[in-house]
């Protein structure tokens, strides 16, 4: 091996410099290849880092951005949940409409949709409220009645149809029916059936309850001669409802009040006043099933037959809401007195649409 100190003296410069050139050159290239890098970073790195700090900045940086969101409080966000959740209804009596005569204050507010259906069958005092504007129910249902030997009757469909118009106050009532009955007198039995006259009426929600002051309804109605020959009064026959309810405890216990005065038929081409109350009381059991009693009471006026006179029925029932837009009844009654059948049984449905 030769030792750098045996070369001639005239080419140790030579070496000394070609030394020095390569070891530039190694420092040339480990600074190219270890500076790119940090080079790189450094470069890219403070455009990077200031946009972010331009979005961290405070409000007063030349490089904040405007916040677009916007600026709720809670109080904000509670108004808004509250206006969507619950409604300001619309006036729904007669007398709200026109002098402003509200309800009481724990009905002013209501969730939003409706409630479940409150259909006029299958007790004798209808429903105190309208259907609501724009809104249908249909009604129909069947009803056996029996005196012993001497009279059985078979009432059917009872359909009834409700539609609300103009306002949520006002509806629209529409009934037909069908009757077929036999009667034994003197041991001679006849025998009628056929369509009854045509159902026309009218129900204004009157006012809503207030403290002692009953939820009332009027229904203005009549029936039109267009039955058939056996079964039609031959006439016109007028007559008024006024329904009452009193919410004694609100979503179990109500009572109702029917008094009414029509004229019925009591034969072909006859007809007299009949004046008639009906009392019930309603608990709900559940949410979906209520159960009622009632006192039903009848008064023909200016009757002299002996066949007809006061009736008196005590009946009872459940009614089943399938959906809040549906509703099923069954009910049972028996005769108090003398003139009374002896026993009804009804079975029924309401829809809404």
């Amino acid at each position: 091996m030769v030792q750098r100190s045996d070369v001639p003296a005239p080419c140790r410069p030579a070496m000394l410099h070609t030394r020095m050139t390569r070891t530039c050159i190694h420092w040339l290239v480990t600074v190219a290849l270890i500076g790119d890098p940090l080079f790189s970073t450094a470069v890219w790195a403070d455009p990077l880092r200031s946009g972010v700090q331009a979005l961290e900045s405070p409000a007063d940086s030349p490089f904040a951005q405007p916040d677009l969101r916007p600026n709720f409080t809670k109080e904000d966000e509670r108004a808004r949940h509250d206006e969507r959740t619950t409604t300001k209804r619309q006036p729904r009596t007669l007398l709200e409409s026109l002098f402003g005569i509200e309800g009481d204050d724990r009905d002013r507010e209501e969730p939003e949709g409706e409630g479940r259906i409150n259909p006029d069958r299958p007790h004798l005092p209808e429903a105190s409220t309208t259907v609501g504007k724009g809104r249908i129910v249909l009604e129909s249902g069947y009803t056996f009645n029996n005196k012993g030997s001497t009279f059985s009757s078979n009432s059917y469909p009872e359909a009834l149809l409700r539609v609300g118009m103009f306002a949520d106050w006002l509806e629209f009532r529409i009934g037909q029916n069908f009757l077929s009955a036999e009667q034994t007198v003197g041991g001679v039995q006849t025998s009628i059936s056929g369509a009854q006259d045509l159902y026309l009426g009218v129900k204004v929600a009157l006012t809503e309850q207030k403290q002692y002051l009953p939820e009332i309804a009027l229904i203005p109605q009549m029936t039109v001669p267009t039955g058939s020959r056996e079964v039609s009064a031959g006439r016109v026959l007028p007559g008024l409802n006024v329904d009452s309810t009193w919410k004694i405890i609100k979503d179990f216990f109500s009572i109702e009040l029917l008094v009414a005065a029509n004229r019925v038929p009591d034969g072909p081409n006859r007809a007299h006043v009949e004046f008639a109350t009906g009392l019930t009381g309603v608990v709900n059991i559940t949410r979906e099933l209520e159960t009622f009693v009632e006192w039903d009471a009848f008064y023909p006026l200016g009757v002299t037959d002996p066949m007809i006179g006061q009736r008196h029925y005590g009946v009872g029932g459940l009614v089943y809401f399938v959906t809040n837009n549906l509703a099923i009844d069954i009910r049972a009654g028996a005769g108090l007195n003398k003139q009374a059948n002896d026993f009804l049984v009804g079975v029924g449905f309401a829809v809404r649409y």
